[in-house]
């Protein structure tokens, strides 16, 4: 027997504005309660699972409060609130899974969760490993390092060869966990020629120039000078032959403009706008014509199928160092009765808290 603490939907928000996160208000959108788990409790096909990391995605907005149906349904009072996380399994009645076992999937805002058989879970077993790497599944093995996988693979079509090497990459939200991970990928499997990292601040800025202080020019969004400083950077208007778009709104509309003719933008977030839909309206859809612009949207879920094959690539980078582990993550603790701060950690992400993947620990891994 445990007993469990679990953030529930209390208030269905709507999907434009911000989250009410005064649990104090009677509307606010979120629920702390408590629950007696036991293995009593299981069925079949069922796992218990300790809580160990959790991961925090701009993308939860719209599993809270969806307004597409493509992307997913939005989730109803007093269910779990979505998370991905990594756990360890306590009790077991599924033969895929033993008592012991380290997991990943879906495991809510919880500090120990049933979780059922079902493909929406996406439970997986993870190789051995010792606790204090877990954060790599989470990280620079997780969701956010596959997109980055994803992105230059697929979705730009590139491949380790000579003719897609030395090109000039634009990639906004640049310090996040996507950004971080997409950066390495475009210096050191691409060769890039040039990398323009949009990030906010000058601390931020000087940490993505970190990667490579000869070919990584940081921009900060935040300056009044921005659009000038980005076209600075770039050396003029039609260099950039690649747009990694993890923020959307003013800077999709600025960088937009700088593309080369038939560059690509892949667009996997659009984080300014998802607490205001203003910033969800594209206003440079004239160079889309003029340059003839190839606009690519990414969710990793579509590529499931060939996740081993990505991690083992991802595994390969870090091995060789292409993919550095350092300054991969910010962690927040949320342990014991910092466990009612989980959702102000979640909401960082919107603040510009992180730097690389922000992971919250619900359990000190040992």
């Amino acid at each position: 027997m445990v007993q469990a603490k679990k953030w529930v939907l209390k208030t269905p928000p709507v999907p434009s504005e911000k989250l009410n996160l005064n649990t104090a208000d009677s509307r606010s959108t979120f629920q702390l309660t408590n629950k007696e788990l036991s293995s009593e409790q299981l069925k079949n096909g069922e796992v218990l699972v300790e809580v160990i990391l959790l991961s925090n995605d701009p993308a939860q907005k719209f599993w809270i409060a969806s307004f597409d149906k493509g992307y997913g349904n939005r989730i109803g009072p007093g269910e779990d609130i979505p998370a991905r996380g990594v756990g360890k399994v306590i009790s077991s009645k599924n033969k895929s899974f033993d008592v012991g076992d380290y997991v990943s999937g879906k495991l809510c805002w919880n500090t120990h969760t049933i979780v059922p058989d079902s493909p929406g879970h996406a439970l997986t077993k993870l190789p051995e490993t010792t606790e204090d790497k877990l954060w790599y599944h989470l990280s620079v093995l997780g969701s956010t390092a596959l997109t980055a996988y994803f992105i230059f693979f697929h979705y730009a079509g590139l491949r380790e060869r000579q003719e897609d090497y030395d090109k000039t990459f634009l990639i906004s939200g640049a310090a996040g966990a996507v950004g971080t991970v997409s950066i390495q990928l475009a210096l050191n499997v691409f060769h890039a020629k040039k990398v323009i990292a949009i990030a906010g601040g000058p601390e931020k800025v000087k940490f993505v120039e970190s990667f490579d202080p000869k070919r990584v020019v940081g921009v900060d969004y935040k300056s009044p000078t921005f659009q000038q400083d980005l076209l600075e950077a770039a050396g003029g208007d039609q260099n950039i032959d690649y747009f990694v778009d993890n923020v959307g709104g003013p800077i999709l509309d600025a960088g937009a403009c700088l593309l080369k003719i038939h560059a690509t933008i892949v667009a996997c977030g659009s984080i300014s706008g998802y607490n205001d839909t203003e910033k969800f309206v594209f206003k440079s859809y004239g160079v889309v014509i003029t340059r003839r612009l190839t606009i690519k949207g990414v969710l990793v879920s579509d590529h499931m199928d060939k996740f081993p094959e990505a991690i083992r690539s991802l595994k390969s980078f870090i091995d060789s160092g292409k993919i550095s582990t350092k300054d991969a993550v910010t962690f927040r603790d949320a342990t014991g009765d910092k466990f009612k701060e989980i959702p102000q950690i979640w909401d960082g992400l919107f603040n510009g808290t992180n730097r690389g993947k922000l992971i919250t620990i619900v359990r000190n891994p040992q």
